[in-house]
């Protein structure tokens, strides 16, 4: 499906739920609105410009609501579906990968605009610097194989 077929099914959501719930309460329209809202969310296919669309068919805080609600793999598996270059450690949480989420629909995260292209400066040679000549740091004779070292190499 194309953008256009999506906003489309954005727009048809928000006629459906305006005429369809139009006799429910204030907490059955949410929640019905809540439960067609997650259900897109964790769909595969989901790009940027469709969540945007489907925020504003639901309201801010039927949409905030659900995404709130999302676990720790939905969340991350949505912002890696919203922006592919995402580095795990950005996604690493529910709340990160929710936040990364609202940026990049906000048009804040990197994935937003692309980056525009510059020419990379020619390199000028270098003076010649002395060959560092200091020998690598030996391991401890008691080295901890725990989650920092395994993160910052020492």
């Amino acid at each position: 499906m194309t953008n256009d077929a999506h906003k489309a099914g954005a727009e048809a959501l928000k006629a459906l739920l305006n005429h369809a719930f139009s006799a429910l309460g204030e907490k059955e329209y949410a929640a019905a609105a809540g439960l067609l809202t997650k259900k897109l969310m964790i769909s595969a296919g989901q790009t940027v410009e469709i969540m945007r669309a489907l925020r504003d068919a639901v309201g801010k805080d039927i949409f905030e609501a659900q995404l709130k609600s999302l676990t720790a793999h939905q969340a991350r598996l949505l912002a890696r579906r919203l922006d592919k270059t995402v580095p795990d450690l950005e996604v690493s949480t529910a709340g990160a990968s929710c936040a990364w989420i609202r940026d990049l629909m906000d048009g804040k995260g990197p994935a937003a605009a692309p980056a525009p292209v510059t020419e990379a400066p020619a390199e000028e040679p270098a003076a010649e610097a002395p060959a560092e000549t200091e020998a690598p740091k030996p391991a401890s004779s008691g080295s901890y194989f725990g989650r920092k070292s395994f993160r910052t190499g020492g």
